[in-house]
């Protein structure tokens, strides 16, 4: 018989003295991640009468998990206007409170190839509509004076 529970599901996740949970890469790569909160970054420049450059449109956004513990992913982007088609760019590090582990052995990758790990899957979704439409939903009022 065909197990079709996906990788989350099966470990046991916890979360460490550290405040990491801990799990294999496949896990994490399988585990759905849900928008929280997108932001725009207060940036005085933005608010000038010249035209903002691409590096004006600045924001961060939050994800988490719909797992107990819940698993939080965070990073910065910018907006990028100057290109063409305005688009959204991850522009820092994610942050998250997990750590890969090797499947096998249980041992930490740690952070620097955990955060590698968490940046491939983001750099491979689609989170960059989910922001807009928060984006828009969050601030039109402000821009249009409603």
């Amino acid at each position: 018989m065909h197990n079709s529970r996906p990788e989350y599901l099966k470990e046991v996740l916890n979360v460490s003295h550290g405040g990491y949970v801990r799990m294999s890469r496949s896990a994490f790569m399988e585990l759905p991640l849900s928008h929280f909160i997108s932001g725009l970054d207060e940036d005085p420049a933005c608010c000038s009468a010249n035209l903002p450059d691409e590096s004006t449109i600045s924001g961060y956004t939050e994800w988490l998990s719909v797992c107990v513990p819940i698993i939080t992913v965070g990073w910065d982007w910018r907006l990028i206007v100057l290109s063409g088609r305005p688009r959204y760019v991850r522009d820092s590090l994610p942050r998250s409170n997990v750590m890969i582990i090797d499947a096998e052995t249980g041992l930490d990758f740690g952070d620097t190839i955990t955060t590698e790990i968490i940046a491939h899957r983001l750099d491979r979704s689609h989170w960059e509509e989910d922001v807009l439409a928060h984006i828009v939903d969050r601030y039109a009022g402000h821009v249009f004076g409603s």
